[in-house]
């Protein structure tokens, strides 16, 4: 029989040692949690080591916001360590507002084996990374998203991952809603995940504040008061109470029910808030100023918003870009999905092949976000490696071909063509023998006549088609 105490009181003395030295050391438990953190480590992070004990240590799994939970996500393995056993990623620590780590090289190995293995995570120098192509495609993914989340944890949603030009924009819109309380609208094209962005942004602009989703096209005004009704109660029981009320699908809400809405925003003015979702087209369309006669009340027309609403929208908004403009940000949003997916239990897969990630960027996304998402949850499921292959994918995206691009110049017939090019290098002799004909013949190797009789053929082509 083995001797627990013994065992017990070596590793007391092991951690004491790790403890002397400063050394940057953690371990991570088969469940994925952390059970040791090293002073060093602590020191490194800028956070008591107790804080960290017992929290997920999972790639893009914060459970929430907190800077220890970050903390936690960020000293995971990489991609690859979990067939291998051995992995080196470089890390860069989320900063906090007192401290801003250094990024450290970190090597992982694993002990043990099954349920009583446990992985050890070491700082220090390393310089012997032998990678596989697609495993170090893997790892630069997981290093950039981690880049991204530590400068934008405020984003919080998946679909704002990205490094393109429409990303950013994006990116600096979200920045800008989630910094002050006001009506905010979100335009996104079928699919877009802004949903997720609007509650992302209640939470950072109005943290604690009551929250009511509403399905725009499912309300007439008496579903929407009843819908808002213990909103309604508790704004008009203190004057100190707010409230946000979240409308999807904004333009095919009856207009009916948008003027009750309305009415209702200015019923209790700055302290009821609209966070409206709406068609990406919508957001082009320039509305009246005076649009009483145009859209009578009566009317339940759909995919309009009428100008009342669409003034209080005009004060910060958020436009998503389809994916078909954002094509380099898909492996980045694939990753991420991926990770969500891994660390939620749902998948072994850790990383998507290359032929698998080509295909994703080869397909144009008609639903974007969200049919992105379906395909990482599919695949997932599928999936029977560590690594997401191209069989693993819908069919409808392993098996699409991009159309042929269209010719848009209309070949010329034969005759036609060599009766141009002739006539081209008449007028190129002429030109240089200044109109003298003998020294044009010359320069084309044939005779006087020939070249007059040529000159006569062009002249008469000419003045048949002119009439």
């Amino acid at each position: 029989m083995g001797r627990p105490m013994a065992d017990s009181t070596k590793i007391r003395r092991f951690a004491r040692l790790l403890e002397q030295d400063s050394a940057v050391v953690w371990v991570i438990n088969h469940q994925g949690v952390l059970v040791f953190v090293s002073g060093g480590c602590a020191a490194w992070l800028g956070i008591e080591g107790d804080q960290l004990i017992g929290r997920r240590s999972r790639a893009g799994t914060a459970v929430s916001d907190e800077t220890a939970d970050r903390l936690a996500a960020c000293l995971s393995p990489p991609p690859g360590f979990e067939r291998r056993g051995t992995a080196s990623l470089r890390i860069q620590p989320p900063a906090s507002k007192s401290h801003r780590p250094t990024p450290r090289e970190v090597r992982y190995v694993r002990v043990g084996a099954s349920d009583s293995a446990f992985t050890i995570g070491v700082a220090g120098l390393f310089d012997d990374r032998h990678e596989e192509p697609e495993i170090q495609d893997a790892v630069a993914i997981r290093q950039r998203l981690d880049l991204w989340r530590q400068k934008h944890s405020i984003l919080g949603a998946i679909a704002t991952i990205g490094e393109t030009p429409a990303a950013k924009r994006v990116q600096r819109r979200i920045k800008v809603a989630g910094s002050v309380r006001t009506h905010l609208g979100i335009f996104q094209p079928p699919g877009g995940g802004g949903e997720s962005i609007a509650i992302k942004l209640h939470q950072e602009s109005a943290p604690g504040e009551p929250f009511i989703q509403i399905d725009g096209p499912l309300m007439d005004p008496e579903l929407l008061d009843s819908a808002l009704m213990p909103l309604l109660n508790r704004l008009s029981d203190s004057e100190k109470s707010l409230g946000t009320v979240l409308l999807k699908e904004i333009s095919h809400t009856s207009v009916d029910s948008q003027r009750r809405l309305d009415s209702l925003l200015a019923s209790f003015p700055d302290r009821l808030r609209l966070i409206a979702i709406a068609d990406l087209r919508d957001q082009e369309i320039a509305y009246p100023t005076n649009s009483e006669d145009l859209i009578p009340r009566d009317e339940q027309t759909s995919g309009i918003i009428v100008p009342e609403l669409m003034d209080r929208l005009d004060s910060v908004q958020v436009i998503c870009q389809p994916l078909s403009r954002r094509v380099n940000d898909i492996h980045l949003i694939a990753g991420a999905l991926l990770d969500r997916q891994q660390a939620s239990g749902q998948s072994t897969a850790e990383r998507i092949s290359r032929p698998a990630l080509d295909a994703m960027v080869n397909y144009p996304w008609p639903r974007n976000f969200s049919e992105l998402e379906d395909a990482i949850i599919h695949a997932c499921r599928t999936a029977v490696s560590e690594s997401i292959r191209l069989e693993d994918l819908p069919l409808s995206i392993r098996s699409y071909r991009s159309p042929a691009p269209k010719n848009t110049i209309k070949p010329l017939p034969l005759d036609d063509a060599l009766a141009l090019h002739e006539q081209q290098l008449l007028t190129e002799a002429m030109e240089q023998a200044g109109g003298n004909r003998s020294e044009a013949a010359r320069q084309l190797g044939i005779s006087r006549s020939r070249l007059i009789r040529k000159l006569d053929q062009d002249s008469n082509r000419e003045g048949r088609s002119s009439t």
